[in-house]
């Protein structure tokens, strides 16, 4: 049941996918569903995007160079040749030019930030893993979630319901200090940069309404 238990960037994704793209990934999940009712496991092999984030940290925290890193791992795994430099590229640009921490000490928090929100009206929940949880020069924090997609780009309005989840499922954190970036496309969203509107609950519940009951006549068809 991958839309009723979701991570907010595929979630995100599917929102404002073109309706065939949106339609084969949904087709896609329902498959893997099916195989791990028959016995089966639904895994992919594992998050395509994971290590190319924890490279990201590792370059953040002066762990290491995402130039050499992103290197390491095409060699290591072909399937990541196309889009990792693109990304790599993506966020030094966002890094260096717009987050503006190219030249300021760094520290990772070790725990990575992780929250959901339950949609008790739709059965459904949205997931948040692995963001990334930084302090700068020991003054302030970015709790920073990625956004990875080929297609479609984030556009303004999912930036700004994206905050808006990660506001009701963060709540111990600083809304202030929460980014969503949007790698391949160099850009990112804040509450100053993107400030809600007020309606993104509204606007939200629409959009998962919508994607489950697609998902629903998927799954009969």
């Amino acid at each position: 049941m991958s839309v009723l238990d979701i991570p907010l960037r595929k979630a995100l994704q599917l929102f404002y996918a073109p309706h065939s793209l949106r339609r084969s990934i949904l087709k896609e999940d329902i498959r893997l569903d099916r195989r791990k009712e028959a016995g089966g496991t639904r895994s992919r092999g594992g998050d395509f995007y994971l290590p190319f984030w924890s490279d990201v940290k590792k370059h953040i925290s002066g762990d290491g160079d995402l130039t050499q890193l992103t290197d390491d791992r095409v060699k290591s795994n072909r399937n990541f040749k196309r889009l990792y430099p693109l990304l790599k590229d993506g966020v030094l640009e966002l890094l260096s030019a717009k987050l503006r921490w190219s030249n300021e000490i760094i520290e990772i928090v070790p725990t990575s930030v992780h929250g959901s929100l339950r949609v008790e009206d739709l059965g459904g929940t949205i997931r948040i893993r692995d963001a990334l949880h930084a302090r700068v020069r020991g003054e302030y924090t970015r709790v920073v979630y990625p956004y990875f997609s080929e297609e479609p780009a984030l556009p303004e309005e999912g930036g700004r319901l994206g905050l808006w989840v990660m506001q009701q499922a963060l709540t111990e954190l600083d809304t202030d200090d929460m980014r969503i970036i949007d790698a391949l496309r160099r850009t990112f969203f804040s509450t100053r940069t993107t400030p809600l509107q007020g309606n993104e609950e509204a606007v939200f519940l629409e959009n998962y309404r919508f994607l489950i009951d697609e998902w629903a006549r998927l799954k009969h068809e």
